[in-house]
């Protein structure tokens, strides 16, 4: 023990004496002559390159910072690392302690990084700066895959990481430009606790990410990399909490444009030249906050003296030539009313994805319930999902009253007499005449939109509906035939507004697509599988793809059509099956009475009876496949061809 430890400080006081009495340039010579006749070769990342800051090496702290603390961990790692969190990140960063060393491996090659930090003195021994560097060392036949692989490898991992661990930032306009000091926006809203349809939260959430990793493709199709979206619906319904959402998911600033506070054109684009990528633009309520003037030479200015921003201007701002000043930018437009907003503003490349935002549905109602008293369910909530399948009343409204109380039970209690109130509000309003005129404003999403067709001039292109049938009904703003409201009542608790999305915006429209929807149910409800063929419900699946091709979200109704096809296909496959197992049974019954016969050889009674064993087999091998079919067919039979779909 006593010579190993003499050894070592023998060897510690070598070492010393080296690097105090040899000069650092002597030092270096000296190992790159070694080097020489060594395999591995070196790369030197430098703070600093060409008199300015060197991209790699940043790349590579942060790079090196995401697997330091996990690698540390392991026997031969470094054991003392760095730390540090600034204002501008989210999380902790990590990093090497000057001259430590890490192992890397990337495509099954090992990579060593060592970090090194040498402090710079003056002619007065007094210090002056700190040179840092990386070096990489690895074996001389990777050096192209370091090159063309490991290094942009790095470069694209940093600033992911970079991207996904910044503060998401909220800009303001003050007097006509960016204020300098934007503040961190901390706001806790996330896809995860947004309430909002299971169906429309997914597709928003694979829409962003299919613009997030579109880069390529949109430089494939040569188009600007940008998206926007128009958020339309009632006061409360969540807009501003969707916007949040997206920020958080794609960890993207915010710039809240306010366009009363712009005087001219020229003022916009200069905002817009200064919004930075991976950025979402919003503007709300553009349909009121200013009066866009119109590029008509009709549209009169004089009463808006103080207001200088045109629409052609806003057109040009967000979809002109001043759009590709930038990447991976969302621009988002929030309004009340969809129909008061110029159509050269909502055709896509300005407004690329419309999203309804509606009154709450029992779906998100369980949602809120989830969120603000921690409860799946409670012996209130049918009669709560009842009444809000009858009334409108926003999301913002139902979290106002489960927030009065930590009892789940008072919260709910409250909420039912919210909800009655509204109840009793809209009965007690006077009904509308028969031929007068409609003056009950149309609930959650429906707008006239760009597409309606002018009344004045014909449309030989649109599409009639018929009118409905005797004794109709109304439920929510949708009128249908009497025997189709229970089932419509029931679609919509359980799925909600399924016609928010449709291209078609007439409510007397959207009524008859319902009506088709909810007819193909009733026919399924009151049928058993036996009586039902393929080429029927082959027709019902084509006509639930014309209701998607009109953007009704009726996917959970294909699945179902889906699901009973492939039952009918198994039932002719088990027919199929018995009248095989029948044929074999016959056969191998005719060849037991051979076998009973006397004048049969023996090497022929053999024969007969491996081929009694082979059939038996194949019986065996046939009733197993019969058995499972009937098991898997057992739901379609023990219950209604319905079953899960509607909220009854």
């Amino acid at each position: 023990m006593a010579s190993t430890l003499s050894i070592l400080a023998t060897f510690t006081i070598i070492r010393s004496t080296f690097n105090d009495f040899i000069p650092k340039e002597i030092r270096d010579y000296l190992w790159s002559f070694i080097r020489r006749f060594s395999s591995e070769f070196t790369l030197v990342i430098e703070e600093s390159h060409d008199g300015s800051s060197n991209h790699i090496f940043q790349a590579t702290m942060e790079y090196l910072g995401s697997h330091v603390l996990s690698a540390s961990a392991a026997e031969g790692f470094p054991k003392r690392l760095t730390v540090g969190k600034s204002e501008k990140v989210r999380k902790f960063t990590f990093g090497l302690d000057r001259h430590s060393e890490i192992v890397d491996i990337f495509h099954d090659v090992p990579l060593k990084w060592k970090y090194n930090a040498d402090v710079n003195t003056n002619t007065n021994n007094q210090h002056t700066s700190e040179s840092r560097w990386y070096e990489l060392s690895f074996q001389k036949n990777h050096v192209e895959m370091v090159k063309s692989k490991y290094i942009p490898h790095i470069i694209n991992t940093a600033k992911k990481l970079k991207d996904r661990n910044r503060m998401v930032k909220f800009h303001t306009v003050r007097r006509e430009r960016w204020s300098s000091s934007a503040v961190n926006l901390d706001h806790p809203m996330t896809f995860d606790t947004l309430a909002l349809d299971g169906d429309l939260k997914k597709t928003i959430m694979e829409d962003l990410d299919s613009f997030i990793n579109g880069k390529e493709y949109y430089k494939k199709i040569g188009k600007v990399w940008k998206r926007g979206y128009l958020l339309y619906g009632p006061p409360g319904t969540g807009k501003s909490s969707l916007i949040a959402a997206m920020a958080n998911h794609l960890n993207f600033d915010i710039y809240n444009l306010n366009l009363s506070a712009v005087n001219s054109d020229s003022s916009l684009e200069y905002l817009l030249l200064h919004v930075s990528n991976r950025s979402i633009l919003v503007i709300e309520d553009i349909d009121c906050t200013v009066k866009l003037q119109n590029r008509d030479a009709g549209d009169p200015t004089a009463s808006y003296p103080h207001v200088q921003v045109t629409l052609s201007g806003l057109l040009n701002a967000i979809d002109g030539l001043l759009s590709c000043c930038g990447d991976e930018r969302i621009i988002v437009f929030t309004t009340n009313y969809k129909d008061k907003i110029d159509p050269a503003l909502l055709r896509a490349g300005r407004m690329d994805k419309h999203i309804c935002l509606s009154y709450s549905t029992a779906s998100t109602f369980k949602q809120l319930a989830v969120n603000y008293l921690g409860i799946l369910n409670h012996n209130l909530f049918s009669r709560i999902e009842k009444i809000i399948g009858e009334i409108n009343v926003s999301p913002a409204e139902i979290a106002g009253e489960l927030m009065k109380s930590k009892d789940p039970k008072t919260c709910l209690e409250g909420l039912i007499e919210l909800l009655e109130s509204k109840a009793s509000e809209a009965t007690s309003k006077p009904e509308e005449g028969e031929g007068g005129n409609n003056t009950k404003q149309e609930k959650g999403c429906k707008s006239k939109g760009s597409n309606t067709t002018n009344s004045d001039s014909p449309n030989h292109n649109a599409i009639t509906f018929l009118t409905v049938g005797p004794d109709p009904m109304t439920v929510r703003e949708y009128t249908v035939k009497a025997e189709l409201a229970p089932i419509l009542k029931a679609v919509l608790l359980k799925h909600g507004d399924i016609v928010t999305d449709c291209s078609l915006n007439s409510t007397q429209c959207r009524s008859s697509l319902l009506e088709i929807a909810c007819g193909i149910i009733q026919k399924l409800q009151a049928a058993k599988l036996e009586d039902l063929t393929e080429p029927e419900l082959r027709s019902m699946l084509a006509s639930v793809s014309d209701l998607e091709s009109l953007k009704l979200r009726v996917s959970w109704l294909r699945k179902r059509l889906d699901q009973i096809i492939e039952a009918l296909q198994l039932v002719k496959q088990c027919s199929a099956l018995e009248e095989d197992k029948r044929k074999i049974l016959q056969e191998i019954e005719e060849m037991q009475k051979e076998l009973g016969s006397c004048h049969m050889e023996t090497l022929e009674k053999e024969k007969k009876t491996l081929r009694i064993q082979e059939m038996e087999a194949v019986i065996g091998t046939i009733s197993e496949s019969i058995s499972s079919n009937e098991a898997r067919l057992s739901c379609f039979y023990e219950r209604s061809l319905v079953d899960g779909l509607l909220c009854l």
